[in-house]
């Protein structure tokens, strides 16, 4: 599984939603606090973003059905670039970039997990490629915020971090339509 470069792009993929969650839960409150949102309403946004997150990621299975998955993973990556910058330009709309944000996030979760099992013939082939997928994926989000957090300390604001995330969604778009595309990662 680790020499296939479908299952490279299947990890990226899982990789890069988990990083654009991760830095997002670390950080989302700290980030709206530098553009001057009360602290009090960050908690409630954070709660937003999940609980949008949630209800986005039941619905997105409607798209994985059939051979292409690229719709399902364009509605699940656009949002991720489009919140991050709109939070770093106008950031006087930060519910806005927030629900659009956790919209993406929540569906880019479900639709990482669902590629593993879409991509695959057998059980042998679906568990290796988990295994590889959320290997990869967890140690790139576990780099996440500590880089989101040093860049912010190198740039002393967070707009660099934000233009980093909507770069990373727009690379995930990428690989999320090169994967969607009628491809398996089996023999």
């Amino acid at each position: 599984m680790w020499k296939r470069p479908e299952a490279w792009a299947v990890a990226l993929f899982m990789g890069l939603q988990s990083v654009n969650y991760y830095v997002c839960v670390t950080w989302l409150p700290t980030i709206e606090v530098s553009f001057g949102v009360p602290a009090d309403r960050t908690g409630w946004h954070l709660a937003v973003f999940q609980l949008v997150g949630i209800v986005m990621g039941l619905l997105i299975p409607v798209l994985l059905k059939g051979d292409s998955q690229v719709a399902a993973v364009v509605v699940a990556s656009v949002p991720l670039a489009i919140g991050a910058l709109g939070l770093a330009f106008a950031p006087r709309l930060d519910l806005l970039w927030i629900i659009v944000t956790s919209i993406g996030s929540g569906c880019s979760l479900v639709v990482a997990l669902s590629l593993i099992g879409l991509k695959t013939s057998t059980t042998e082939e679906t568990t290796q490629l988990s295994g590889m997928a959320q290997c990869v994926g967890y140690l790139l989000a576990a780099v996440g915020p500590m880089l989101a957090g040093t860049i912010y300390d190198i740039t002393s604001g967070w707009r660099t971090v934000l233009i980093m995330l909507a770069v990373l969604a727009v690379a995930q778009t990428a690989i999320g339509i090169i994967i969607g595309r009628n491809m398996e990662v089996g023999q």
